[in-house]
């Protein structure tokens, strides 16, 4: 089984490869709290989606896919529901369309669970128009 990387090796990636980010990831506040650091890196994604910023978009996506499988959990996890749940595409189809296809699975199978959770037909219609 190969070594993951854990939480202080993926962050020192994370903000060797997007120094852009570095002071706020390493904030104070921010510290030992994976899922805040990890939204530093999601508001700079979106803010490039945004921006049409199609170079750093798909800087940050390679990241994201070379890592997904490298990481322990706890920081799958995070990218998973802290990361890609809360990139929203919906002002830049473009960049949803050259999402890559790991990443795209993934989005497509949180959709579907977060769906799943409600018995509500009338709000889950409602979710499902939001995604589309």
């Amino acid at each position: 089984m190969a070594h993951l990387k854990n939480v202080k090796v993926f962050i020192e990636e994370l903000v060797n490869t997007f120094p852009e980010i570095r002071d706020e990831v390493f904030e104070e506040d921010y510290q030992g709290v994976l899922t805040w650091q990890i939204g530093c890196f999601e508001r700079f994604t979106q803010k490039a989606v945004n921006n049409n910023d199609l170079a750093t978009v798909k800087r940050c996506l390679d990241f994201v896919e070379l890592n997904m499988n490298a990481v322990q959990f706890k920081i799958e996890n995070s990218l998973v529901i802290s990361y890609l749940g809360k990139l929203n595409f919906k002002e830049n189809q473009n960049v949803e369309k050259s999402l890559p296809v790991s990443l795209k699975d993934i989005i497509s199978e949180l959709n579907n669970y977060y769906l799943s959770l409600s018995k509500d037909e009338k709000l889950n219609r409602f979710l499902k128009d939001l995604d589309s």
